[in-house]
């Protein structure tokens, strides 16, 4: 992990001091060019099988550098686990450990293409790449977005954005260029990883005030788990999001495939949003898991959750069902989640 980070540290230090030459400005202007901000969030949860647990759940930096020019830079740091509170040991620091989330340059090369170089989000569906816990509804996370494909790539991905007459069509392919890549502590750990996401916005043709907020996605991914001889796998789904009134509908569906085609799991969910009355929304939520090596999960969510500010969100919710999964268990949980 410490390579890791030296790696990382060193790379942008090179990479920003040949920024500065290329685009020929002041050293203040340049400077100026950086905004640093965050995240964080705790939750207590109330588990069917274990105890109760108050936690601090990650602690995020984000530093940023734009000069409105081609070239861009984006950095998340994360303490994840930094502390958490049981009857029994009282308060704990020994999960705390250092996350390099994300790190990359985008480049932009005309008005319709990008290509982005470093750690990022693995474009597969829509949580995954808009995870950070004030801008979900939920505590919990969809199982589905979690235990079937890589959450990190570090790679090459070209990206952008066509339009054609009242609608748009968003595009991302990628690859990975390294093998190492750690994911958060307790991971599937996958290599090789390469794929496509489209996805096509304002489908149903709706005004321009929510023309981005109904959208359709088509994933593709292939990779393999990073131990040696281990298996591959390709996965294919689908993403939705449709916003009507006082309505949010979203979902996603997935299914996995090894070598020979065999049945390598699947899983989905179907979400709802709605807005009550003061920034108080009601939250459902539908998921079903398939696993051949794991516990297959059938879940259902109800929770409320109020919009504090436009940076904060406090959540309350409650998970039955069947399957038992450590970072997600069943129970009642509340959180409370704010960006910086």
């Amino acid at each position: 992990m410490f390579t890791i980070l030296l790696r990382c540290a060193v790379s942008v230090i090179s990479l920003c001091m040949l920024c500065k030459p290329l685009l020929a400005e002041e050293e203040s202007s340049f400077w100026q060019g950086f905004r640093v901000g965050g995240y964080t969030s705790a939750d207590l949860r109330i588990p069917r099988t274990e105890s109760t647990r108050l936690t601090w759940n990650e602690l995020s930096m984000i530093v940023t550098w734009d000069k409105n020019t081609r070239i861009k830079f984006f950095g998340e740091l994360d303490l994840e686990d930094p502390a958490s509170y049981t009857h029994s040991q009282g308060v704990d620091f020994r999960d705390a450990y250092i996350n390099p989330e994300r790190l990359y340059f985008d480049v932009n090369l005309n008005e319709n293409s990008n290509v982005r170089i470093g750690r990022f989000l693995t474009p597969l569906g829509r949580w995954n790449q808009l995870h950070a816990s004030p801008l979900v509804w939920t505590a919990s996370r969809p199982l589905a977005t979690t235990e079937l494909f890589p959450s990190f790539t570090s790679g090459a991905q070209f990206f952008g954005n066509i339009a054609f007459k009242e609608r748009s069509l968003d595009y991302q392919v990628y690859t990975a260029l390294m093998n190492a890549q750690p994911e958060s502590r307790g991971a599937a750990q996958y290599r090789d990883a390469h794929g496509a996401r489209v996805s096509i916005n304002n489908v149903f043709n709706f005004t321009d005030e929510n023309a981005g907020l109904n959208t359709i996605g088509l994933n593709y991914s292939g990779y393999r788990d990073e131990k040696s001889g281990g298996s591959r796998y390709r996965i294919v789904g689908l993403d939705f999001l449709l916003e009507i009134d006082r309505w949010e509908l979203s979902g996603e569906a997935y299914t996995r495939k090894a070598e020979r085609g065999q049945s390598a799991g699947s899983g989905a969910y179907l979400q709802s949003a709605f807005l009550i009355k003061d920034d108080w929304y009601w939250i459902t939520r539908l998921e079903s898991l398939r696993q051949p090596t794991a516990q297959n999960a059938e879940r259902w969510m109800l929770g409320l959750t109020k919009r504090l500010k436009p940076n904060q969100l406090l959540k309350f919710e409650v998970i039955g069902g069947s399957g038992e999964y450590n970072d997600v268990p069943r129970g009642f949980a509340a959180s409370f989640a704010m960006m910086y």
